[in-house]
This record gives structure tokens, C-alpha cells and sequence, in this order.
């Protein structure tokens, strides 16, 4: 089974603090997030061979830029039902959105008017599949990605068009290593279970959901994830896609397993009793045990609820992103952002509907 890295809850000192309160990295801020769209560069490709370009051609329009808004992350699908705009890409994807943006491939400029909105219509989290619903009519110039009922066999080339990082349309050709049936993986906090095509068709973050084409043009997998090594890339194959889609009424929105994970202790590295009665209600602490303090959490009240959290994420010896949690209840409601580490706040972000995490920003 494959590993993926994971984050836990956390303990310090005597508290035991839910990872929404420490896991405040400045990774979660959405700052500045539309320039994701300014920012596409679109990759005509750099298509290798007649059978590449072929493919490239016909079927890059084919492939859209899934934006979750939710999550602030992008990735790739494949538009399978042209007339109903049914488009096909990964649960973790669209994960915790009940609609995502769309994007098509252009020449010139993508603009925000550009963006489609895409519904949510049903997901198998444990398969890592999920299908969208476009709201309005797809492009006439874009072609169906058919699905394959067959599996390629091992060597076959095969073909991915993809958005890694900022690189949009990008294509990269590669060939079948392995099929690998009921093939188990795992994301950070969850469990995942697939026939799968391990492939060595290069695949970054940014692909994911994104289209394995055979060479006859059909869609045999949709690529999923990578592990750890050289050219260890995987697709959830065509036929467990086929299967979902048969089975979208009585699947509907299926949730994952949620893998267990070890309670990471941080070790205190300091305590201050600020008001001095004798408890210490500040505590610091070395997340990377690098030697300098990453992280301090405070409890003025001492009632085991910690109130406050600050993250030093550049490490120049001062919080940059500081969380309150005001109703003590283990996730933070609020944030204090200082975005350009000059000593002052630039920004307030605020959790307005309770999952942990900042969905509302205002400047100060």
C-alpha cells in the first residue's frame, strides 16, 4: 500500500489541540487566489510524434481546468457526455465542493468571464472518481472523450493532457508498466481502493483527474496520484470509471475511509506564566526540531482550551499568521494574516461556516 504524508492532531504540554488549530500554514491562505486563472500559461504542447499530436489536437479541448474554490486547489477532467456537459475527474478534486469552475482551452487570454460553473452530481471517494455536471452548453468545438471498455496491455503508449502547476494543456506521452487490480493507496486522512494502470506517462500535481488516452484516442484511465520513486505514476482504470457511471444512482455522493493516524506530540520547548500565578499559560514549541520556535500556543484561562495560536511560517522570529479560537472549541474561527512578514497585520479571515478553515477575508 502506498504511503502519502499525513498530519495528526497534536499535544502540547498538557493540551491535546485538534489539527484545524495548528495546522495554520500559510499554505491555507487564498491570497490572491483568482491570479491562479491570470497566471495559465497555455502550453500548446511541445507534442512529440504524428500519433501525439493527433491526439493533442483533437482531444485538448476535450480537457477542462477544474478550479475548487472550496479548497483553492486545481486539477483536470474529461468532458465523457458532450450533450448532457457530464465530465469526469477525481473525488480529491472536487473534494468538500458542491460545485467547482470550469475552464475550457483557449487562444489569448483566459478571462474570469471564461470560468463555467460545474455541479457536483456524485462521487465514489474510496475509487477516487467523481463525475460533474456542467451548467450550460458545452462548446461545440469540443470532442467527447469516449471511454474504453477494453484495458491497454503492458507497453502500450499512452497519452496525458493535464494542467501541472501553472502549466495548462500540457501533454506528456508515456507507456503502460502494470495493471494492478484492487491496488489500495492512501491521501493524507483517507483510503483509497482501485483497479488501477500504473503508467510511466510523467503526471505532477495539477493532472490529477485529468485523462490517460490510449492510442485509438479512448479514455482508458483517469489519472489519480503518484508515489515516491521514478516514474511511479497511477490512473484509475477505464473500466472501474464505466462501472461508477452505471452505478451513480445507487452511489450517489459516497464518503471515504478515513485511515487512522498517530497523535504527533510536539515537544514544549518553552512555558510562560504571563500573569504569574504560578501556571504557565503560554507554551512554545519547535515544530521541524530545527532549534527555532515555530509555534506558540496560549490558554490565559489555563482551562485545558487553548484561545489562541501563531505560526511563524518564514522563521524570523515573529508569528505571521495568528488564529483565535473564541469559543474554545479546538478550531479557529478567525485569523490574523500578516502576508508581507512586516510586523503588521494585512489581512482577516474568518470561518463563517464552521469547517475550519478561513472562507472570508477582508483587508485591514
Amino acid at each position: 500500500m502506498n504511503e502519502n504524508i499525513t498530519r495528526g492532531g497534536t499535544s502540547i504540554g498538557d493540551y491535546s489541540i485538534n489539527e484545524n488549530f495548528t495546522t495554520i500554514g500559510k499554505e491555507i491562505f487564498p491570497f490572491e487566489t483568482l491570479k491562479i486563472i491570470n497566471k495559465l500559461e497555455n502550453d500548446e504542447n511541445k507534442t512529440r510524434g504524428s500519433v501525439g499530436q493527433n491526439i493533442y489536437g483533437k482531444y485538448s479541448r476535450s480537457v477542462v481546468l477544474i478550479y475548487n474554490d472550496d479548497n483553492k486547489n486545481t486539477g483536470s477532467g474529461s468532458v465523457i457526455l458532450k450533450d448532457i456537459g457530464a465530465i469526469i475527474t477525481n473525488w480529491h478534486v472536487i473534494q468538500n465542493a458542491k460545485s467547482v469552475g470550469v475552464i475550457f482551452k483557449k487562444d489569448g487570454e483566459i478571462k474570469k468571464s471564461d470560468v463555467y460553473i460545474a455541479d457536483v452530481v456524485g462521487y465514489d471517494a474510496t475509487k477516487d472518481l467523481a463525475v460533474l455536471q456542467l451548467s450550460g452548453k458545452v462548446p461545440d468545438d469540443v470532442n467527447e472523450l469516449r471511454l474504453s471498455n477494453k484495458l491497454p496491455e503492458v507497453g502500450s503508449d499512452v497519452h496525458a493532457i493535464g494542467h501541472p502547476g501553472s502549466l495548462s494543456w500540457t501533454y506528456t506521452k508515456g507507456y503502460v508498466s502494470q495493471l494492478r487490480n484492487n491496488y489500495k493507496w492512501t491521501y493524507e486522512k483517507t483510503l483509497h481502493e482501485a483497479s488501477i494502470i500504473q503508467t510511466q506517462t510523467p503526471i505532477s500535481p495539477g493532472n490529477s483527474g485529468g485523462p490517460l488516452i490510449g492510442p485509438d484516442g479512448l479514455l482508458i484511465g483517469v489519472n489519480s496520484f503518484k508515489a515516491k520513486g521514478e516514474n511511479l505514476n497511477f490512473a484509475v482504470n477505464s473500466l472501474e470509471v464505466i462501472n461508477f457511471l452505471k452505478n451513480i444512482k445507487q452511489i450517489g455522493k459516497k464518503e471515504p475511509k478515513l485511515r487512522e493516524t498517530d497523535k504527533k506530540v510536539k515537544k514544549v520547548v518553552k512555558k510562560i506564566d504571563t500573569d504569574n500565578d504560578g501556571k504557565p499559560d503560554t507554551f512554545y514549541y519547535d515544530d521541524d526540531g530545527d532549534g527555532i520556535l515555530d509555534t506558540v500556543v496560549q490558554d490565559k484561562n489555563q482551562n485545558g482550551k487553548p484561545e489562541m495560536v501563531g505560526v511563524d511560517t518564514n522563521k524570523d522570529g515573529r508569528p505571521d499568521v495568528i488564529g483565535h479560537d473564541k469559543n474554545e472549541d479546538g478550531s479557529i474561527d478567525a485569523w490574523v494574516v500578516d502576508s508581507d512578514f512586516d510586523g503588521k497585520a494585512d489581512s482577516i479571515g474568518i470561518d463563517t461556516d464552521g469547517d475550519g478553515k478561513p472562507d472570508k477575508f477582508n483587508k485591514v
